[in-house]
């Protein structure tokens, strides 16, 4: 099994960031969320960058979206 190397570390990198950056974007301009509910969400992106972008996507944009429905 090959280890990965320098370039593909870079390449897994970029996707996290471009990830956490596209989740923060979207957290801060959804309308129907609360301040309070965005700052949690920015938390949760920030302190969690693997997976809080991908729960902002799968849980956090529904439920905010949905609370206001």
């Amino acid at each position: 099994m090959p280890s990965l190397g320098g370039w593909e570390y870079l390449i897994i990198i970029a996707i996290f960031v471009g990830l956490l950056i596209a989740a923060l974007a979207s957290i801060g301009a959804h309308r129907t969320a609360s301040g309070l509910e965005k700052a949690i969400w920015v938390l949760i992106a920030l302190l969690f960058p693997v997976i809080g972008p991908f729960l902002w996507f799968a849980v956090g944009k529904r439920s905010a979206h949905g609370a206001s429905a």
